[in-house]
């Protein structure tokens, strides 16, 4: 056994598997989830090219500050008994990738900033009066000053650090929901995995895992007999 396992026993909070969940729009059809999942096992995680939009309440002013950052896709660092809490909110399908394999493939874990502290309230003070001044001047260092926000944008994210996370989407537009608790990692690649970067695959009942096996035997997915999958409910049992 390697020293990493041996930490790893000792300290459960981290895991060597990162998980992806299919989708939290798709949570209550267990069919579109479902497509969704061969899509990604088709094609690979992918992201897409327009930047994406959310928004911040400015405490002060009450304003809505709607703000920028990179497409991304996400990986989840949860242990494995821990995936019941992960599901309440995206749903009961996931891939877990390989920890080193995420690492060595661009992924990255987000800064989390409570939107409360006065660290927040500066940057976001100082962002304003520099986006402001630097676009009155070289269009060039502007471009590049917009660079370095939409990358900021897709590696940190605020909210309520205090608050107890729930599944609101009204909270997360507004970035006011509780994020820690999802142990996020991040990539603004593409990721065109391989069968060797699955560690497993959790889909929603036995019946799901058997459809899993016939699509392996008849379509071309990135993962092969040799990947394990489980029915979700061995989450418990584990």
């Amino acid at each position: 056994m390697t020293e990493r396992l041996w930490a790893q026993m000792e300290q459960r909070f981290a895991s060597e598997v990162f998980w992806h969940f299919v989708g939290r729009e798709c949570k209550d059809n267990l069919d579109e989830c479902y497509k969704r999942l061969i899509g990604i096992l088709e094609n690979g995680l992918n992201v897409s090219k327009d930047p994406v939009e959310f928004k911040y309440k400015d405490k002060e002013t009450g304003e809505i500050v709607i703000l920028w950052g990179y497409p991304v896709s996400c990986l989840a660092d949860i242990p494995f008994k821990d995936l019941h809490i992960q599901a309440k909110r995206y749903g009961t399908i996931a891939i877990g990738f390989n920890k080193d394999s995420a690492i060595d493939n661009h992924f990255n874990p987000v800064l989390y900033v409570n939107t409360y502290s006065h660290y927040f309230a500066r940057y976001m003070k100082n962002r304003k009066e520099l986006e402001e001044y630097v676009a009155k001047g070289d269009k060039e260092k502007f471009e590049q000053f917009e660079e370095i926000l939409l990358t900021l944008g897709s590696l940190a994210k605020s909210g309520d650090l205090k608050a107890n996370p729930i599944d609101s989407k009204e909270l997360d537009e507004f970035q006011l929901n509780n994020f820690y608790y999802e142990r996020e990692w991040r990539s603004i690649q593409p990721w065109e995995f391989k069968s060797s970067d699955v560690a497993l695959i959790i889909v929603n009942d036995d019946q799901m895992v058997e459809d899993l096996k016939n699509d392996i035997e008849t379509k071309q997915l990135r993962i092969d007999k040799s990947t394990s999958i489980l029915p979700f409910p061995m989450v418990y049992k584990l």
